[in-house]
């Protein structure tokens, strides 16, 4: 094993150097160091985040408590990481000549701030938190918890208590504090956007004796090759292929025994804190009585700058922390902040011996999957296994505090010394399921805890479409592979099947010719977010313009944008309100006369006429959802242009929405420019002893020129295509192109 993730860090490097070196100077705040502040400082805000939440200070501390295990195997990677970079230096990716700077040898703790980089992004509300506090400010804590989100668990039984309002304990004193606009369009950003699907079918249910497992994760996968990296490690003791993201070892894929893959859990692991300043003393904060000293820690960033002395100058922060956390509003671009806002991250306060994902590769059945997943920290993930005994499972990773007050869906208030956190919830009872009776588990970044959980998990979780759509293909009385692998190409979109038919009714009814040729559309539509329909540009661009009338009166054009950034905020309530049909929100307040839903409807569909022409032209052929909707891919040379068309460039017509199993979810505010989609798709059933079906967006190789940057992605648009991962040794030997060996001291 030593001998093979020596391999593994040699050959990463060998494909991947650029990204990783571009990951790690992520990760500590050193990005500015060799792309300069970038445009409005935006390279260099990424760098101010970094060093704010501190990235690496958290690594060197992890690094600290980790067992001998852990440690090891991350030496070992890094073993044939630096023998790569050290001996190899004339086949170094053309990038780093272009950029200026050379890559350097890497530590342990390196990989282990890219571990908690990657874990701030499923750590759930940060920016939710922000625009909660921004709404508060322009209606008051009463109206926001009537727009507040809205989270739903299909599975629940009780309907009602399922979709009962969105529980906050926000509040006046909240909304009275000095205004914190949501950094989601300052420059900030929790980095983690996106979402993802995955489900584990029994033996049984798949008519077979082991499980099947199928996981299509949603990132931003546009920059080529993508962020996994595919890998089989096979020694006497050990057969497993799948992906990693940098790290040792392989993060979604099977060995002999188990398969496993993952969705974003959005465990709320983050919560802010509006801090009280001493009058006395600006350098103290209070709790209650208790005046306490800010710790401070200075961090410095390089910056390249071709008109400082030496082609570089230094920003030094003063990083203020309280005992929950750094202070973020000191850093806020763009803004002036009199409210002192600190930032609690349990993945940060509850660190543990071992990181877990490097003993998942190793387990033997579900249970021993499930031990792993609960011994994994720094990530909040969904994880679902299955094993060759048909047996399947579902548990989250992470660690979520248990709250003895407030819900962590808006900035609490501090006003004593009590700690209003009590412990993490155990790793044991975190949300999941062994064994259903129904034959299968899954997850679509939805919430996974019951409405009876002791404990507040979240109120930051993705709409239940994607979810719901799972359920109606699994209540087939069998699901083949084939079935599970055709799922993730699915394109019905239940929200449109929700709310089409209102928009639908209301534009038939309207005076204008337009808005009832719109209304036929809807009304025929099948609800399926294929390319060569007009329906879901029609569908998309009408809840755009309907959701901004509904809110910008009562909130503002800034706390709205602000609103209607974040998908998981508002859609699921949204369509709760629409299917009421009653909600005075809907009521312009600028007017004197009151409107109703169906008006509101009318008038949203006037501005997607005049979006829609502007944009696309008057004949409406060029709107088809395939026309507009798309994903533009560019390689790791440049973004634009002809050379970057020539190195990799390309732009793909999609299929699906958000809100399909087919993710492509786009920002509200750049219609229709996709970029959350599957990274990778993958099927693995253990009846198989031969492969796994799988397909990435891009490619292996992230080296300009070459034929593997991006060979995937036609086969990746192509339900049918069939890519494999090849795993048995004959297997393997008959499909191999070629070979490289490396030799103990060879040359």
């Amino acid at each position: 094993l030593d001998d093979a993730l020596r391999a593994q860090g040699f050959v990463v490097g060998q494909d991947r150097l650029f990204q990783m070196e571009a990951a790690k100077r992520a990760a500590s705040g050193r990005l500015a160091e060799i792309f300069g502040a970038g445009a409005n400082d935006v390279i260099l805000n990424l760098d101010r985040e970094a060093r704010v939440i501190g990235f690496r200070r958290l690594a060197e501390q992890q690094f600290e408590l980790l067992g001998d295990s852990s440690r090891h195997q991350l030496a070992t990677y890094l073993e044939g990481l630096n023998a790569y970079i050290a001996t190899r230096d004339d086949t170094h990716p053309m990038e780093f000549g272009l950029a200026g700077f050379a890559p350097e040898p890497w530590t342990e703790t390196d990989l282990l701030a890219i571990a908690f980089y990657l874990g701030w992004g499923s750590a759930a509300n940060f920016d939710a938190e922000l625009i909660a506090h921004e709404v508060m400010q322009a209606v008051g804590a009463e109206a926001f918890a009537e727009i507040a989100p809205l989270t739903v668990n299909p599975d629940d039984e009780d309907r009602e208590l399922a979709q009962r309002p969105g529980r906050t304990t926000a509040h006046d004193e909240v909304a009275r504090t000095a205004p914190a606009a949501a950094w989601t369009h300052q420059g900030w950003s929790q980095m983690g956007i996106g979402g993802s699907n995955n489900w584990a079918v029994s033996g049984p249910k798949a008519g077979a004796t082991a499980a099947v497992v199928t996981n299509d994760p949603h990132l931003d996968s546009r920059a080529l090759p993508g962020p996994w990296h595919p890998v089989a490690i096979i020694t006497p003791e050990l057969r497993v292929v799948g992906v990693t993201a940098g790290l040792p070892g392989v993060v979604i894929g099977r060995n002999e025994h188990v398969a496993f893959g993952v969705t974003n859990a959005y465990a709320d692991a983050i919560d802010l804190y509006i801090e009280s300043i001493d009058p006395r003393n600006p350098d103290h904060y209070l709790e209650g009585e208790a005046s306490i000293p800010f710790t401070v820690v200075t961090e410095r960033i390089r910056i390249k700058d071709p008109d400082a002395d030496g082609g570089f100058r230094e920003e030094a922060m003063k990083v203020r922390f309280t005992r929950r956390g750094p202070v973020i509003t000191d850093h806020a671009p763009g803004a002036d902040y009199d409210a002192v806002i600190s930032l609690r991250w349990a993945t940060a306060e509850f660190m543990g011996e071992e990181l877990g994902l490097d003993r998942l590769m190793f387990a033997t059945n579900v249970d021993e999957a499930l031990a792993a997943v609960e011994q994994t920290r720094v990530v909040s993930l969904n994880f679902v296994v299955g094993d060759t005994a048909g047996r399947v499972a579902r548990r989250a990773s992470g660690v979520a505090p248990i709250r003895l007050r407030g819900d962590g869906m808006a900035p609490f208030v501090v006003t004593d010394g009590q700690d209003n956190w009590a412990g993490r919830i155990p790793a044991g009872e975190m949300p999941g399921e062994v064994d259903p009776a129904r034959g299968w588990t899954g997850s679509a970044n939805h919430l996974t805890a019951p409405a009876d959980y002791p404990w507040t998990y979240t109120t930051y979780a993705s709409p239940a479409y994607r979810y719901q759509r799972i359920r109606e293909i699994m209540a087939a009385p069998r699901v083949t592979p084939e079935d599970a692998w055709a799922a993730q190409y699915d394109t019905l979109n239940l929200f449109a099947r929700d709310i089409a038919p209102i928009l639908a009714a209301a534009l038939r009814d309207a005076d204008r010719e337009e808005l009832v040729e719109l209304g036929e559309i809807l009304a025929d539509w099948n609800y399926h977010d294929d390319r060569e329909l007009l329906a879901p540009t029609v569908f998309h661009e009408l809840i755009r313009h309907l959701a901004q009338a509904t809110f910008e009166d009562e909130l503002g054009a800034e706390a709205t944008a602000a609103y209607l950034s974040s998908w998981y905020v508002w859609q699921q309530r949204f369509d709760a309100m629409v299917q009421e049909g009653t909600s005075p929100w809907f009521d312009d307040q600028r007017t004197e006369a009151t409107e109703d839903l169906p008006a509101l409807i009318r008038r949203a569909g006037t501005a997607a006429l005049a979006r829609l022409t502007d944009s696309y032209g008057a004949d409406r052929s060029a709107w088809r959802w395939g026309a507009v909707h798309r994903i533009r891919f560019t390689g790791p040379l440049r973004r634009s242009g002809w050379v970057g068309d020539l190195t990799g460039n390309r732009t793909v017509a999609m299929a699906g929405s958000g809100e399909t199993l087919l993710r492509s979810l786009y920002p509200i505010d750049a219609p229709f420019d996709a970029r959350w989609f599957a990274s990778l798709r993958m099927t693995a059933d253990l009846n198989d002893s031969e492969k796994v079906r799988a397909v990435l967006p891009g490619g292996v190789v992230g080296r300009t020129f070459n034929a593997h940057l991006s060979d995937q992605v036609d086969a990746w648009l192509n339900p049918d295509a069939r890519n494999y991962w090849w795993f048995s040794d004959e297997a393997i030997a008959v499909h191999a192109e070629d070979t490289l060996m490396l030799m103990p001291g060879g040359e």
